[in-house]
């Protein structure tokens, strides 16, 4: 399990809680499952709820960000989410998936809020499916090594003073089965260089029998 620092978690809690007097629930901790998917981080969490992550996928395989949340006396109001997503996983994508789950202990769960201006560039975001606001898809096409980024607000419930609620989103990359998968840049390489010492081979015989 790939855990993030708390201290950059924490700084963007202390920062909310000196806003308003109003209570609010704020992330203080995030760690992302299963590890060998690629890697993921957090670039910047500077502003008052604003995550701002990295993610560069290995695996087509679905992976799940987990937010620890906590109680705080400050600025309510949904997280505005910024995700740069790098396809490494060797196919094209044609869709991607972000889906949200309510805590194991019940209450009320983590949804997606505005679900209309979520973005995913050179996506395009499909109705809402009959999950409603807990449920991101997008249609589009991401090639190997491309990059996409994703734009939405996550509104987590305030569990109370001295409480914590745990919420998880699953992120899910998708391909056609009819996809190949796209060479490396390696394969490439290697296949240049086999066309020329067959070119070679062609010239050295061609001269041979013109002798």
């Amino acid at each position: 399990m790939n855990t993030l620092s708390k201290a950059i978690i924490g700084a963007l809690a202390f920062t909310a809680t000196i806003t308003t007097a109003t209570a609010a629930g704020v992330i203080t901790h995030i760690s992302v499952e299963p590890s060998g998917i690629g890697s993921f981080g957090v670039l910047n969490s500077l502003f008052p709820k604003q995550l701002h992550f990295s993610t560069s996928l290995d695996s087509a395989d679905p992976f799940t960000v987990t937010f620890t949340v906590g109680h705080a006396s400050g600025a309510g109001g949904p997280y505005r989410v910024t995700e740069t997503i790098s396809n490494h996983t060797g196919v094209v994508w044609n869709d991607f998936h972000l889906s949200v789950s309510e805590p194991t202990a019940g209450g009320q769960g983590m949804v997606f809020t505005n679900f209309n201006n979520s973005t995913l560039s050179s996506f395009t975001l499909d109705s809402p499916p009959s999950s409603g606001p807990r449920e991101l898809n997008f249609t589009g096409n991401l090639a190997n090594f491309g990059t996409a980024t994703a734009i939405f607000n996550l509104s987590l419930p305030d569990p109370g003073a001295g409480n914590t609620t745990t919420y998880t989103l699953t992120q899910l990359p998708s391909a056609s089965p009819s996809v190949s998968p796209v060479p490396e840049p390696e394969t490439y390489a290697m296949l240049m260089a086999g066309l020329g010492v067959i070119g070679l081979m062609v010239r050295r015989r061609s001269a041979r029998q013109s002798v």
